[in-house]
């Protein structure tokens, strides 16, 4: 017998007896085992898919709108990517806002964009980022030097205390620590 026959559920190949044995004991039909029938019901394979097809213009609005709503979350849930977007829309806005030379803008750009890389932008406490606007309002640690009209980027590291743990003194240190 054929397994194929039995996963396909099509009726087996009666097998033919040689012409010398014409017994009807000699053809075997089998049953799907029940463990498979129960597996092939589980399966995703099997369900019904929906016969409901939607138009291009509804994938076309369902796309607009998904692109509309992936900013729309805290800064520190934007991959890096969307931070880096964002962060050229706040680039353009403040080369408007302090009248930046190309020069300025692109030490500004590679500024910024190495502390994107680097890390040091994902915390909320370092930029007030607007999720309903979708913009970056401030970068809280960037200073303008007006003398020679260039920003600067204070990166404060915290220094991680190491906490002691208490732990548990052998017998022989108690013992001298009580002498």
């Amino acid at each position: 017998m054929d397994l194929k026959c039995v996963l396909d559920e099509k009726e087996p190949e009666k097998v033919i007896d040689p012409p010398n044995q014409h017994d009807d004991k000699n053809i075997r039909v089998h049953k799907k085992p029940v463990q498979l029938r129960d597996i092939e019901n589980r399966s995703s394979n099997r369900r019904k898919v929906k016969t409901e097809h939607e138009s291009d213009e509804q994938i076309k609005d369902m796309l607009t709108k998904e692109k509309e709503e992936v900013y729309k979350q805290n800064w520190n849930k934007l991959d890096l990517g969307m931070k880096i977007n964002r962060l050229k829309i706040h680039l353009d806005e403040l080369e408007i806002k302090y009248s930046l030379n190309s020069e300025q803008k692109e030490k500004l750009r590679i500024l910024l964009m190495g502390a994107c890389n680097s890390g040091n932008l994902n915390k909320i406490s370092e930029i007030a980022y607007d999720k309903e606007q979708c913009k970056v309002i401030s970068i809280k640690n960037l200073t303008l030097n007006e003398e020679t009209n260039e920003f600067k980027l204070e990166i404060v590291e915290s220094k991680k205390t190491k906490v002691s743990s208490s732990k548990s003194r052998s017998n022989i240190d108690r013992f001298l620590k009580k002498r």
